[in-house]
Parts: C-alpha cells; structure tokens; sequence
C-alpha cells in the first residue's frame, strides 16, 4: 500500500496529470463506469464525475456518487430509508461520500447539516458540495464533543486523511456540542443522525443528551476494532455508546455478524 501511495505521488505532479487522468477514465469505463477523471486545482484533489455529478479524491481512482449512494445504504441505512423532506445530522462528513447521497434523498424539502472537523477534508467538503450545487446542505467546519472548547486533530497525508482524529497533537479546530447544533439551527427534530468520527463518539454523545431526544433513528460507528488492531483501548467505545443510546429512549441493533471488522462496530438506533 505504501509503494502504491508512492508512485501516486510521482504521477500526481503537474506534466503527467492529462495522462494519468486519461488513463484513470480508460480504466473506470472498461469497468464498466461512465466516469470521466480530471485534476481540480482550485481543490488540488481529483474530480471524478458520473452521470449523477461529481466527488473529489485524493487520487484519481474511488467511488463515484452511485458508488457511494450503495455504500451508503449498505452501512448506515440498516434500518432505515431517507425520506424527502427529512433533516438529516451528517457528523464526520469527510469529503462528502454520505453526505452527496443524503443531499439527492431529502430533495429540496429537506436539510443536511454536514459537519467535518480536518481543515483540508472540510475544504474539500465544500468544494464538492459547490460543484453539485447542494443548496440543501449547511457546512460546519468544526469537532463535535463534549463541550465548546477547542481540540486538537491530526493532521495525516492526504491518502489516509480519513485516519484523522481527536488527539494531543496535530491542528487545532473548533469544538461544538450536538446541542450546539441543535440550537444554531432551530432544529425540532433531526429524522437521521450519522456519526462516523474516528474514536470521538462517546464524547460527542455525551454532550449531546439533550440532543439525542429529538432524533428518530441513527447510525453510530464506534472503533473497537482500531482498539484491537492498535492496542489502543481509547477506541473502545461500543459497550458505553450502546447504554447512552439505550438510556436515551432507543431501542438498538448491533451487527456484530458483519464479517468487516469496522462494519461489525456500528449501532443503529431507532424510535
């Protein structure tokens, strides 16, 4: 993975992106994807656009919008299907994989509240819901915790960006609580809540309590499986998010049979 990370990285420079991004769509159509890649300066990420719009990667290979549509519904909408003119919390938004389908569902009815703390994953956020033209979509550029004070995330190459998390070291970003939220847009319900934050979900939880009263049905991803691979036993948060969502009035599913690890690791909640 990492010899492929860089050769990536020595094509990915100014003179060969034409032909990379060439023979990136070469090999997306003989799979069958009408798909078509190119760079995007003003991102500095590769655009990839698909009959249904357009994703930014940090390379030129990845899921396009029906892509991600699927994988959506495959691991956060166990139990439930977005509606049209559903309010929607979409917490660890990333570079917009969720939130794009989510936008296309809800329709012009609903709202997407899309948070993402990293600077450069929110950047890239932005940029993607400028190119398909998500008027639906409110931006937060902030952590979702348990209390307003600031916190510090990583800062990881761009491949692995996705890795990044709340810790002792990296950048600061701005910190918010789900009541935050709740208050700064008015919410009276939130009808889907996906939080997918790398570790931070038992925090993020915990300062939202009040929050939690007015969502219908959620998807949480806890990272015990990180905790195992890593020994890192900050990541073992499953067990205690299981009882807040329990207190809270939920009645949730596990999916412990899931043969991916990570799958395995997500709660879904519902009223």
């Amino acid at each position: 993975m990492a010899l492929k990370h860089a050769i990536n990285r020595v094509l990915n420079r100014g003179p060969a992106r034409p032909l990379f991004g060439m023979v990136a769509t070469r090999r997306a159509r003989a799979r069958g994807e009408q798909a078509r890649f190119t760079y995007d300066r003003s991102s500095g990420s590769w655009l990839k656009r698909t009959p249904a719009g357009a994703v930014l990667l940090p390379a030129p290979q990845g899921k396009g919008i029906e892509q991600c549509e699927v994988f959506t519904k495959d691991v956060f909408l166990r139990d439930y299907d977005v509606q049209a003119g559903d309010v929607i919390l979409d917490i660890g938004a990333g570079i917009g994989s969720e939130t794009i389908p989510f936008s296309r569902w809800v329709g012009a009815s609903g709202n997407v509240v899309a948070v993402e703390a990293h600077p450069a994953t929110f950047a890239t956020l932005e940029r993607t819901c400028q190119l398909n033209g998500l008027e639906n979509v409110k931006l937060v550029h902030a952590a979702v915790m348990d209390s307003d004070q600031p916190v510090m995330i990583s800062n990881l190459p761009t491949e692995v960006s996705y890795e990044n998390r709340i810790g002792a070291e990296g950048v600061e970003v701005t910190a918010l609580t789900l009541t935050d939220l709740v208050r700064k847009y008015n919410l009276d319900r939130i009808d889907f809540l996906k939080m997918n934050i790398e570790g931070a979900e038992l925090p993020a939880l915990q300062g939202g309590s009040d929050a939690l009263s007015l969502v219908r049905n959620a998807a949480i991803g806890c990272h015990d499986f990180l905790a195992e691979e890593t020994g890192d036993d900050s990541y073992r948060t499953k067990d205690a998010v299981y009882e807040i969502l329990i207190d809270a009035g939920f009645t949730v599913r596990r999916r412990d049979d899931d043969p991916r690890p990570w799958a395995a690791d997500y709660l879904f909640a519902s009223r």
